[in-house]
């Protein structure tokens, strides 16, 4: 069986936003014809997790306008107290944790379902309460948030992360006012860190990035 700490040995080094872009789409192509690496990547073993719930979104940031095309970045591997660097090309270092709500055990259950059987579970299988159901995703994003809110974070930007398309998108159905609740309810938390910012997930084209990236303050 690949192994897939070795695919990814040369996941932490400083990229710029254009580097950062070929190193995905380049990953991303491998990934996609080899059967095993795509389990893996359900499965989001080993390194996986660190290509997908953290390079991906500083590689997402990396294309908006909040990133400089000049700057470098990178996301590290170990335990420092946060996951990434960006070196402004003035020198100045930016360090970014990567954060958002993930119902880890669903979505790991439900790989296993797919690499075995050929396909996974519908999140949701009927439109019902789809408005409370929000609600509780939006509570449970919120109280991930917050955690992060008592934690010392002075020195180091916060980039939340939030995946829209199980609650709206896949119904056809608008996530807007879900993030406009979400952007205020983030700007009204206290932290100690430097600036907040929000990335939505919702399969959008990373040339649109830019719409889906909002900095809170």
């Amino acid at each position: 069986m690949k192994n897939a700490n070795s695919f990814f040995d040369d996941l932490e080094g400083y990229r710029t936003p254009k580097e950062m872009k070929k190193y995905f789409e380049d990953k991303k192509k491998i990934i996609n014809t080899d059967v095993e690496y795509i389990q893996l990547a359900r499965l989001k073993i080993g390194r996986f997790k660190k290509f997908l719930e953290e390079f991906y979104p500083l590689y997402c940031f990396s294309q908006s306008k909040y990133c400089d095309q000049n700057s470098k970045l990178t996301v590290l591997i170990g335990n420092q107290g946060y996951d990434g660097l960006i070196i402004q090309p003035d020198g100045k270092e930016i360090r970014v944790e990567i954060t958002s709500y993930l119902d880890g055990r669903w979505e790991f259950e439900d790989a296993q379902r797919l690499n075995k059987r050929g396909f996974g579970d519908v999140r949701f299988r009927d439109t019902k309460d789809l408005e409370s159901r929000a609600l509780g995703y939006l509570e449970k994003v919120i109280g991930n948030i917050k955690k992060k809110s008592n934690k010392n974070y002075n020195g180091t930007s916060i980039l939340f992360v939030v995946d829209t398309t199980d609650y709206f998108e896949s119904f056809w159905n608008s996530s807007e006012s879900f993030i406009e609740r979400l952007k205020n309810e983030i700007f009204n938390i206290e932290f100690m860190a430097d600036e907040i910012y929000l990335l939505v997930l919702n399969d959008q084209n990373i040339k649109q990035i830019d719409q889906n990236i909002y900095f809170i303050k």
